[in-house]
C-alpha cells in the first residue's frame, strides 16, 4: 500500500469493513471509526487529522433508526475539517440517494456494485478533499500582502505581522526584526526587500555571529590591496556589494563595542571607507537588522550602544515563535518533507496523523529551523509509506502532554494511579525499595520494573508527592 488515500470507515459492520480493507489495501488505507469520536465531542477535530474521505453506512428506509442515521450523516457531512462523506447505500433506490445527498453526502456507493466502482468514487472524493485543502491554503494566502508569497503560513497570528511589514517595505526606514532563533527572520527580511522599491537591487545577508572579529570589518567594508597580510588584491565589502539594494545584518547584537561604533558611523553618515583607504564611499543600501537578543536590556547593561539601538530600531517587527502559530506546523512539515525527499532522492512520504499530533504537541524551542531538521531526520529514517512518530527525533516523540488535560484516556489514568501508589510507598518507606515493595505486595524486581516503566525518579532524599488528574509526580 502506498498510503496515498486514507478513508475513515464509520460503520458498525466489522466483517464488511475487514473485507473492504483487505480488497482495497493496494490503493487505500481503510481505517475504522465511530460516531462517538466524530460527532459532538471536544476532540472531534483530532479524529479527522490526516483523513481524506469518510464513508458512512446509511441503512434501509424501513428500519426504525433510518431518520436517526440521516441526522448522523448530516452531522458527519458538516465536519469541521470539511472532509467529503461517501454514503454506503444498501440498494440503488433513487429516494435513498436523494436523502443521502440532501443530508450532505459528497457521493453514494451502492453496496451491491463492484469494488472498482467504489475505488473510482473514493478517488474522486479524495481529489476533492485535496483540492479543497489547496483552495483553503490559497485563500489564506490572499490575506497576505503582495510580495510576501515566500512566507509559508496559514496561521492568523502571522497576518498582522505581514500586513505591518508590507506597510514599511516601500520606505527607506531601518528595520529591526526580533524573535527567537529559527523563527525565519532572514526570510521575512528578504520578503520586505522583494516587496520594496529596491527589489531590483541585491539582497546581501551577513551572518554577524559567524564572522570572527578579525574579519568582520573587512567583510563589511572591504579592503584595498596590501591593507593587511594576505590582502593580495582589493575587494568590495558587503555594504558596497549591496549597492542600492538591501543589506541584512543577522544577529546584530553580537557586534563588539568597536564594531558598534563603526556601524553607527555608517548609519549616521551613510558612508564608509575600505580598510587601507582614506577615500569615503557612499552607503546607498537599506539596512535591515535582526536579533534574538533583548537589545533594550543589553543597552541598559551597557553592552549595546543606545545611539546604535535607536538608529537600527526605527521600525521593529517581532516574529512570533512557532509554538504560537501551530496552524503552520502541518503546512511547513509537508513542505519540508517534499523538499528533503527530493534532496535525499527518497520517495515522498505522507506524514501520519500520529506523527502530526506529536509535531503539534511539541513546543519547538528551535522554531521553524528545528521543525525542518526534525522532518529531514524523519525522511532519512522512514522506509515505509508514512512518517510515524518513531521516525521523529526523540525530543519530539517524548512529548506527553495531552491536548485536553481534562479528557484523559483509561491508560493515562491507570498510569497516573500506579505512579501515585509507588510514590506514596517510597515516601512511607523512606525510599527503601524492599520495604516499599512489601507495602505494595509486590516483589522487589516487579517494583524496580514499574519504577523504570513509569519513569519515577527514585533518587535519595525526601519525596513530596503531588497528584493531579491522570498524573503523579515527585518533587
Amino acid at each position: 500500500m502506498d498510503g496515498g488515500t486514507r478513508c475513515l470507515f464509520v460503520d458498525e459492520r466489522s466483517d464488511f469493513f475487514s473485507v473492504l480493507a483487505r480488497k482495497l489495501s493496494s490503493e487505500f488505507a481503510l481505517l475504522p471509526g465511530t460516531l462517538e469520536e466524530l460527532i459532538d465531542t471536544p476532540t472531534a477535530m483530532n479524529a479527522f487529522e490526516g483523513i481524506d474521505v469518510l464513508t458512512f453506512g446509511l441503512g434501509l428506509p424501513e428500519t426504525t433508526d433510518y431518520r436517526a442515521r440521516l441526522s448522523q450523516l448530516e452531522k458527519l457531512a458538516a465536519n469541521p475539517a470539511g472532509i467529503p462523506v461517501v454514503a454506503f447505500l444498501p440498494s440503488p433506490e433513487r429516494s435513498l440517494m436523494i436523502d443521502a445527498v440532501t443530508a450532505g453526502a459528497y457521493d453514494c456507493f451502492v453496496e451491491m456494485s463492484s469494488l472498482s466502482e467504489l475505488a473510482i468514487i473514493l478517488r474522486r472524493a479524495a481529489q476533492f478533499s485535496r483540492l479543497r485543502l489547496e483552495f483553503r491554503n490559497a485563500k489564506a494566502g490572499l490575506d497576505r500582502p503582495a510580495g510576501f508569497s515566500s512566507i509559508v503560513t496559514v496561521d492568523p497570528n502571522m497576518v498582522p505581522v505581514l500586513q505591518f511589514a508590507s506597510k514599511v517595505a516601500n520606505s527607506d526606514a531601518n528595520v529591526l526584526i526580533t524573535g527567537e532563533t529559527g523563527t525565519g527572520k532572514e526570510v521575512l527580511a528578504q520578503a520586505i526587500h522583494e516587496a520594496s522599491m529596491r527589489a531590483d537591487g541585491p539582497f546581501v545577508a551577513v551572518a554577524c555571529a559567524s564572522l570572527p572579529e578579525s574579519l568582520i570589518e573587512a567583510e563589511l567594508f572591504g579592503h584595498e590591496r596590501g591593507a593587511f597580510t594576505g590582502a593580495a588584491s582589493a575587494r568590495r565589502g558587503r555594504f558596497e556589494a549591496a549597492e542600492r539594494g538591501t543589506i541584512f545584518l543577522d544577529e546584530v547584537g553580537e557586534f563588539t563595542p568597536g564594531m558598534q561604533v563603526k556601524l553607527l558611523r555608517v548609519l549616521q553618515e551613510k558612508k564608509f571607507e575600505r580598510l587601507g583607504s582614506n577615500q569615503s564611499r557612499p552607503m546607498e543600501a537599506r539596512i535591515i537588522s535582526a536579533t534574538h537578543r533583548d537589545l533594550a536590556a543589553m543597552m541598559a547593561d551597557g553592552a549595546f550602544r543606545a545611539d546604535l539601538y535607536y538608529r537600527c530600531n526605527t521600525i521593529q517587527i517581532e516574529l512570533p515563535p512557532l509554538r504560537q502559530r501551530l496552524e503552520d506546523v502541518p503546512l511547513l512539515a509537508n513542505l519540508f518533507s517534499q523538499r528533503h525527499a527530493r534532496q535525499h532522492k527518497r520517495p515522498e512520504r505522507r506524514i501520519s496523523p500520529a506523527a502530526l499530533s506529536a509535531l503539534k504537541q511539541y513546543s519547538w524551542p528551535g522554531n521553524v529551523r528545528e521543525l525542518e531538521h526534525a522532518i529531514e531526520h524523519a525522511v532519512v529514517l522512514c522506509e515505509g509509506p508514512e512518517i510515524q512518530p518513531e521516525h521523529l527525533p526523540g525530543a519530539v516523540c517524548r512529548t506527553q502532554a495531552p491536548s485536553k488535560p481534562d479528557i484523559l484516556s483509561y491508560e493515562i489514568e491507570v498510569r497516573g494511579f500506579k505512579r501515585l501508589m509507588i510514590l506514596k510507598a517510597l515516601e512511607r518507606s523512606g525510599n527503601n525499595k524492599a520495604r516499599a515493595a512489601r507495602l505494595l505486595h509486590l516483589s522487589r524486581s516487579s517494583l524496580h520494573r514499574l519504577i523504570g516503566e513509569l519513569e519515577i525518579d527514585d533518587g535519595g532524599g525526601e519525596i513530596e508527592v503531588r497528584y493531579t488528574r491522570g498524573r503523579a509526580s515527585a518533587a
